[in-house]
Formats: C-alpha cells, sequence, structure tokens
C-alpha cells in the first residue's frame, strides 16, 4: 500500500510541473483557448506560380526565339569523289560528235553515268518511232521532233543499241556504250547526224508543220535558189586538209565544195561565227558539197586542225 501512495505521489508532483512549463499550458490563468488547428494546403494556383517558371522565361525558348539553336554534332559529309578527271584537259569541241549518215553504218556512241547524251536530227526529219534493246540499262526521251537524249540507267559497264525510225522513210542504227564516270574517255554528250534531205519527202511531214512551229532553217530551205546573187569572195586560212575548193554563198546559205576528194577527205564539223563564237548550225550535203544554213564567217573544225573561212569585201576581190 505504501508503494502505490508513493506512486501516487509522484504521478501527481510531474503533472503540477507539467501544468506550469511551457511545454505544458501556456495560459496559467486557466483562460480557455482555441484549439490548434492544422494548416491548410496553400490553393492550387499559388502552388504553380511559385514552383513551375512561366514558359517565357525557358531559356531554351528565349535563345530560339533570337535565332540561337545549339550546335549539331555530326560528321562532316565528303565530296563523292566522282569528277570524271578526262574533262580536266579535254581539247575544245571534245563531246560533240559531226556524223554523216549514209545509212550503212552504225554510228557507236560513249555514253556516261550521271550525264545525257543528246542525238539531233536534221531539222527537216521527224522522229516517228525508237526501239531500245534493252530499256533497263538506258533511258530515252523524245523531247523534241527530231531530236532523242539518251541516259544510263544503274549500272555501267554494258551496251545496248538503238534504232530510230524517221518520218522521211530513213532509219538510223546506234551502238550505246554505257561507262563509268572514272572512265579515261570523253563521252558523246552532242551527235549532229547529217544525212542528205529526200528528193521528195511525204506531204503528210509538211503540212504536220504550221507556219507558228517551223524553224527558221526550215523555212531557209525552202528559199529559191537565185544563181546571180552568188558570192565567191571568200578567203580561207589553216589546214588544207579539211579545206574545201571554194565556198559561195547567195546571202542565205554557204556551200562549201569539196569536189571528188569529198569521198577522200574526213570531213569537218562546221560552226558559223556568231558574235565572235563558234555556233553549231545545221548543215546537208549535195553530191560533193556541204550546205550550210547561213551565211557569214565559219570555223570548220576536225580535232586539231582548223579553217577559218571569212567572206572578202567585193571590192578586194576584183
Amino acid at each position: 500500500m505504501l508503494k502505490n501512495k508513493s506512486k501516487y505521489i509522484i504521478g501527481l508532483s510531474i503533472s503540477s510541473f507539467l501544468i506550469s512549463s511551457p511545454l505544458g499550458n501556456a495560459n496559467p490563468q486557466g483562460v480557455h483557448q482555441p484549439p490548434v488547428m492544422a494548416p491548410s494546403p496553400a490553393p492550387q494556383d499559388l502552388m504553380t506560380s511559385t514552383g513551375i517558371s512561366t514558359l517565357t522565361e525557358h531559356p531554351d525558348v528565349e535563345n530560339q526565339v533570337k535565332g540561337h539553336y545549339p550546335d549539331l554534332e555530326r560528321k562532316e559529309s565528303l565530296p563523292l569523289g566522282a569528277i570524271q578527271h578526262a574533262w580536266d584537259h579535254a581539247k575544245e569541241g571534245a563531246g560533240v560528235y559531226n556524223v554523216t549518215y549514209t545509212g550503212s553504218e552504225i554510228v557507236k556512241l560513249r555514253c556516261r553515268e550521271m550525264m545525257t547524251t543528246c542525238i539531233i536530227l536534221p531539222s527537216w526529219e521527224r522522229i516517228e518511232k525508237f526501239t531500245l534493246g534493252d530499256i533497263s540499262s538506258f533511258k530515252v526521251e523524245n523531247p523534241r521532233a527530231n531530236i532523242l537524249t539518251i541516259q544510263p540507267q544503274e549500272f555501267t559497264g554494258l551496251d545496248s543499241n538503238l534504232v530510230v525510225i524517221g518520218a522521211s522513210g530513213k532509219v538510223y542504227s546506234f551502238y550505246l556504250r554505257s561507262e563509268g564516270y572514272n572512265t579515261n574517255h570523253v563521252p558523246d554528250l552532242v551527235v549532229y547526224i547529217r544525212v542528205s534531205k529526200p528528193a521528195t519527202l511525204a506531204s503528210s511531214i509538211e503540212s504536220n508543220q504550221t507556219i507558228g512551229n517551223k524553224q527558221k532553217d526550215d523555212y531557209l530551205e525552202e528559199v529559191t535558189f537565185d544563181p546571180s546573187q552568188l558570192n565567191f569572195n571568200f578567203t580561207m586560212a589553216g589546214d588544207r586538209e579539211i579545206a574545201p575548193h571554194r565556198v559561195y554563198s547567195d546571202g542565205i546559205r554557204t556551200w562549201f565544195d569539196y569536189g571528188e576528194e569529198i569521198k577522200k577527205k574526213s570531213l569537218p564539223a562546221i560552226y558559223a561565227v556568231i558574235d565572235g563564237v563558234d555556233t553549231p548550225i545545221n548543215v546537208s550535203r549535195e553530191g560533193t558539197k556541204i550546205v550550210a544554213q547561213h551565211s557569214g564567217s565559219f570555223t570548220l573544225r576536225n580535232g586539231q586542225k582548223v579553217v577559218c573561212v571569212f567572206p572578202t569585201p567585193k571590192e578586194a576581190g576584183k
């Protein structure tokens, strides 16, 4: 019983101490205080405004508005190394092939990947149909009535053939070879086909040409020949091997007469000198003569051989 009484006295003393200490009741006078409430959470909008920065304050957004973007780390691209060095020191006129077509030969053409070969038939000719031996190796298109373009396709180091049928009834045969960019040869990029115009063309060919679409060369071919207007006063300078015997003009067309040697000589390509520049022109063959649809000065070329032809004033020729 003494033990229980001692416990009661000790407990009462501790209770009195707690009541009078700051850890206990802060109101020693016994005034009633409202109960302490747990703090309420802050409103959602306040939490958002104080905890997360706005969009415009984002540094990446501000930099991109000003055009400042971070560097992109990547490997530098290298050149393809697909330049054909055969062109580095190619001679003037390289890539241009002039063919006098008789119908008894196959025209051999060298094509190159990533380049286009252009075949130009005479202005009076109209391509009715063309047939390619291997359509998977070459792409052939007909952008104009007398023009064909040829492009090698994915694979190189192969060959095929091309047959072109003209409205004049002539058939043109070509052998095509496809070579890679690293070939040692300059490809044929422009091919002029020279062929004699038939004495009579089908009337349908002429009727299909409207006056508005006729080329200037077609009009010149229909000009009446007037011998009284011929001018034989021309001067030639250059290599005799490709020079004609004589040159004369009626002011519209010019004749280069080679005589019977035309069968032996290697005929040159004929360019008109326009504003000081050698310009390809349409030409045709009449017997022993080559006829250019142009008058004035000319340059005749065959490889390294060159002949300059220019009219001489009539006073100087007398």
